[in-house]
């Protein structure tokens, strides 16, 4: 009699999982999945929406940042050039980056005393902290 009725609940709940008839999908899904997130338009064409909010090309952390303006590493040895331009009157060469280290090299049209050397130097360095504090800056000041 146990076995019975036990056999009943069981088959019961099958047969109410298989009656459900409800539209399980995402809000934003369409079209069984066909159409991507965010997209309005008819044909499933995404070029409109690049600007708008809706349109996030970052949904997965395994992915590269797809969007053309993410930042990289010559963005920021542009931002040392312009820091070198801008604070001092030396003219900026070369930079490398490698991890959390900049090696920047900058250089003067004349001779520099020791002294002037040291507070050009000084004043950069301080500089490259506010602009760019996640790096260690290893500055070199040489003479063309």
């Amino acid at each position: 009699m146990k076995h019975a009725i036990l056999a009943i609940v069981v088959c019961s709940f099958f047969i109410a999982g298989c009656g459900a008839d409800k539209d399980l999908t995402g809000q934003r899904e369409v079209e069984n999945g066909t159409r991507l997130i965010g997209v309005t338009d008819d044909d499933g064409s995404y070029e409109e929406h690049k600007d708008s909010n809706d349109f996030n090309t970052n949904q997965n952390p395994n992915f590269l940042d797809l969007t053309e303006e993410r930042p990289d590493y010559g963005d920021d040895q542009e931002k040392f050039a312009e820091v070198i331009t801008l604070n001092s009157d030396l003219e900026p060469g070369p930079v490398s980056i490698t991890g959390d280290h900049a090696r920047v090299t900058a250089y003067s049209n004349g001779s520099l005393s020791k002294e002037e050397k040291d507070k050009v130097e000084r004043t950069l360095k301080r500089k490259f902290i506010d602009v760019m504090p996640r790096y260690r800056v290893h500055l070199t000041i040489k003479e063309r």
